[in-house]
């Protein structure tokens, strides 16, 4: 196994670790219109996931996604059931995605505790008809190294491996992406674990890109990270650097020693929460400190 040094060492090893392999972002479509990377830091390809939010447009999000596919990018937009108000709503949207170039999109149940209209679920999503009509060739699927706030584990993996299910009988290639966490270590298991259970397939381990320490907590709470809100907490400096930005550094030493296979499909996944720029200037900094 390869216990890589953490990256705020330098070296070789730090080399070797999650920040030297490909990386992926989470924007929200209004941000969209400035997104103009280093391509040196974030080259054409890459994936950018655009979020879904109950009452924002979706005509916006298609947009954003044409916008990427112009300008050489992956775009993967989330696609929420419980935001939809209509089964035709889905559909329609779906065109739109399609007419913008679209070929991965995200398929989630939704933040929201009840559903606006019929759909409920991610499944529900992928089982409909419609898809079969897009260019849409990668499912990514939710999955939850911390467990879920409000399911149980043996529904968790039940609903799992129904949309992997539903995958294959359409021909459509599951890929994985965890909602951000702070317990390096945690995440560094999950993901040794993913990948022996579903070797070669795709995950990106969510992370929290460059931001204050009040923003992430706010960020977190609302997006039902709880176990390892207590390993942010106990960070070193934390009650003294609130209102300062904080960095994923020590997340990502530990996920490196937890000794990922270098054949291991894992990616960071980072939520940048507008600072897209912050986040890829410190990835800048980080990997030249490892060559």
């Amino acid at each position: 196994m390869n216990h890589a040094a953490p990256p705020s060492t330098g070296g070789e090893a730090a080399a070797h670790g999650l920040l030297a392999r490909p990386v992926s972002l989470e924007l929200a479509p209004g941000e969209v219109a400035d997104f103009a990377p280093d391509a040196a830091v974030f080259p054409a390809g890459s994936p950018v996931f655009l979020s879904h939010i109950a009452g924002k447009s979706l005509a916006a999000q298609a947009d954003a996604a044409r916008t990427l596919v112009e300008r050489g990018f992956r775009p993967v937009p989330h696609l929420g059931a419980r935001n939809f108000d209509s089964t035709e709503a889905y559909v329609a949207h779906l065109a739109r995605l399609a007419a913008a170039g679209v070929e991965d999109a995200l398929f989630v149940g939704g933040n929201p505790a009840t559903a606006h209209g019929p759909l409920s679920e991610a499944a529900d999503l992928l089982s409909h008809p419609a898809l079969a009509d897009t260019g849409i060739r990668t499912a990514y699927l939710a999955v939850h190294p911390e467990g879920h706030p409000t399911v149980a584990a043996p529904l968790l993996d039940a609903a799992f491996a129904r949309k992997l299910e539903l995958c294959a009988a359409r021909g459509i290639r599951p890929a994985a992406v965890s909602q951000f966490g702070f317990d390096g270590e945690g995440l560094g298991r999950f993901a040794a674990g993913f990948a022996a259970a579903h070797p070669g397939m795709e995950l990106r381990l969510g992370l929290a890109g460059v931001t204050s320490l009040a923003k992430l907590v706010g960020f977190a709470v609302r997006c039902g990270v709880g176990p390892s809100l207590s390993v942010l907490r106990k960070s070193p400096g934390a009650i003294f650097s609130v209102a300062s930005d904080r960095d994923p550094a020590d997340v990502i030493a530990g996920i490196d020693a937890a000794g990922l296979a270098p054949d291991a499909d894992v990616y960071a996944h980072f939520f940048v929460f507008g600072g897209w720029r912050k986040t890829l200037a410190w990835l800048a900094k980080r990997r030249d400190l490892a060559a």
